[in-house]
């Protein structure tokens, strides 16, 4: 597009044409600009020394870049912490002694020893139902076990099908069970023998020692995978969804990629000043958690980048200039001539703008400050 097909408008009585060079001021009026996206009104106009659209002139010694089209995109720090997440705690209600615990750091997956009472194993199984009645013939049917079922099966002591009925079948699969163990073979389970918990777990902490009255809390237990917990204002969390891609830097300087995979509820949280502020909790999952081997309980830094929108047509947001009647331009350089084109804005992100109206295309060159 040449400079006499761009659309102009005669210059308002009393404007004179801009110098060849911008004013200081009129880049950070532009650069205001990224702060007015939530609602505020720009107040910045031209002064009378300067000209309205359709100016055009000679360009001579002016910095310019070019218009682009691509996906139009934010990028924002992040600070959080490297760890396991939060640990819960985990006893029983047998009554006895602690007389075993596994390391600090330990993995335990269905059928592990938790811990031991008087010699005898508190054993774990998966599921999400709570044990909250002993397991033995007679009980009434229940979700519960079935649950046991699928677990004695999985460990390969049960061979039907699992269903909500405690049968001859379930008492033998126990027996069995409890023989691997070393457990007096009753076929039935006393409440407290085992725990279910949804999922594998990590020892965190010893809650008690060896030689304790057993209680409920007897270990603390994590997550087995590491992930990085940050915080974010609420109203980032439209770039923030889940699936973002996320660059974490380690405290060795290092990088591990991460994907964000869960974005919680905001929260309250203390601020430096004493107050209140809401907060927007993020969990980011490590790509690949050998990544981070050696760390544990550590802060990290990481960057995280977001499309704002696909295909837009961009400028820096240097390059625009506030016109008197309200509204942006920009100056377009065209066969050595200097156009101001005004031009509608959209998102603004990481320094640029996006363009939805105005005589203006990918390619054109726009005047920025030198």
């Amino acid at each position: 597009m040449t400079s006499d097909e761009r659309t102009t408008d005669a210059p308002a009585p009393g404007l004179v044409r801009p110098t060849r060079r911008r004013r200081p001021w009129l880049i950070a009026g532009a650069g205001l600009a990224v702060l007015a996206i939530a609602g505020g009104v720009l107040a910045v106009t031209w002064p009378a020394s300067t000209a309205e659209q359709g100016d055009e002139r000679p360009a001579v010694d002016v910095a310019t870049t070019p218009v682009t089209r691509g996906d139009l995109t934010e990028r924002i720090r992040l600070k959080g912490r490297l760890d396991y997440g939060a640990s819960r705690d985990v006893g029983t209600s047998l009554g006895g002694t602690i007389t075993w615990l596994p390391g600090i750091g330990t993995v335990l997956d269905r059928g592990a020893t938790m811990f031991r009472v008087d010699d005898d194993p508190v054993v774990l199984l998966l599921g999400g139902l709570p044990m909250w009645r002993s397991f033995a013939e007679g009980m009434d049917d229940g979700p519960d076990v079935r649950q046991l079922e699928e677990n004695l099966a999985a460990l390969g002591f049960f061979d039907r099908e699992p269903d909500e009925e405690f049968a001859w079948s379930t008492a033998a699969a126990i027996e069995e069970w409890q023989e691997s163990l070393g457990l007096e073979e009753t076929g039935s389970i006393e409440l407290g023998r085992i725990v279910f918990a949804p999922e594998s777990m990590r020892v965190a902490e010893h809650k008690l020692r060896p030689g304790a009255p057993a209680g409920s809390a007897v270990i603390g237990a994590s997550g087995t995978a590491k992930r990085v917990s940050v915080v974010l204002a609420p109203n980032l969390g439209s770039i923030a969804p889940v699936g973002t891609a996320v660059l974490i830097t380690l405290p060795d300087g290092g990088t591990a990629p991460g994907t964000v995979s869960a974005v919680g509820a905001p929260v309250e949280q203390d601020d430096e000043e004493g107050g209140k502020k809401l907060k927007l909790p993020i969990t980011i999952t490590l790509d690949d958690a050998a990544d981070t081997d050696g760390l544990d309980d550590v802060g990290v830094s990481g960057e995280l980048t977001a499309v704002r929108r696909e295909d837009a047509l961009m400028v820096p947001v240097t390059a625009l200039l506030a016109r008197a009647g309200g509204g942006f331009a920009v100056e377009v350089v065209t066969k050595g001539d200097l156009t101001t084109v005004p031009v509608e804005l959209g998102l603004f992100a990481d320094g640029l703008v996006e363009v939805t109206g105005g005589e203006l295309e990918a390619g054109d060159e726009v005047v920025v400050p030198e």
